[in-house]
């Protein structure tokens, strides 16, 4: 089964990989052993509809790093949302799309995850938060840009600057306005954990 987007397509194994899966909440996790100590987003998804992902998460704490590939995209028709699409092949088999959605200020989100190229990845429900437990198993994936991180300039400027639009601010303040916040936004890729033994997260 093949699902296409934006910039390209990709083999699906079973008609439930099609849906893209919901982010219910996000955080951040810094640790001085993992990604340079950089400020790593993670997400929990909605899973309720994939028990392989969840299984895949569950087991994925005792085997130790899997294999993954990765590519960011945009499903045809999903204008305010951005897609990253992970296929995984061990320790089991799945593919699983996540919709980053720009209308909950997700684009934070895609931000970080170009800066520190990882991600973290939870299974849960609506209403689950990161400080409810911080221990729930998770599993960290590497991320690489992948050529997006131009195709993604374009789509956060012209989406951040159409918000101060409809804030009243004219084109050219809108504009402006709007790399200033970009900017404020990157700084956060570079706060880096000191050489502490204990992790840090925000919820």
């Amino acid at each position: 089964m093949r699902f296409s987007f934006r910039t390209g397509h990709i083999e699906l194994r079973h008609e439930r990989e099609k849906d893209a899966l919901h982010i219910v909440a996000d955080g951040a996790i810094a640790h001085p052993g993992v990604g340079e100590g950089r400020l790593i987003p993670l997400v929990i998804v909605d899973s309720s509809s994939r028990p392989d992902l969840e299984e895949f998460i569950r087991v994925h704490q005792y085997v130790g790093a899997g294999d993954v590939t990765s590519q960011w995209g945009q499903i045809i028709g999903h204008d305010k949302t951005i897609s990253l699409i992970l296929s995984f092949l061990r320790p089991a088999e799945l593919v699983a799309i996540i919709e980053f959605d720009l209308q909950r200020n997700h684009g934070i989100l895609v931000e970080q995850t170009l800066a520190t190229k990882a991600l973290y990845i939870q299974s849960g429900r609506e209403g689950d938060r990161l400080k409810h437990d911080v221990n729930l198993p998770k599993v960290i994936l590497e991320v690489p840009e992948g050529g997006f991180a131009p195709i993604w300039e374009k789509i956060f400027r012209r989406y951040t600057t159409a918000q101060m639009r409809e804030r009243g601010l004219n084109r050219a303040d809108a504009k402006r306005v709007a790399k200033q916040a970009i900017e404020e936004m990157r700084k956060l890729a570079a706060i880096r954990m000191g050489s502490r033994n204990s992790a840090g997260h925000l919820p």
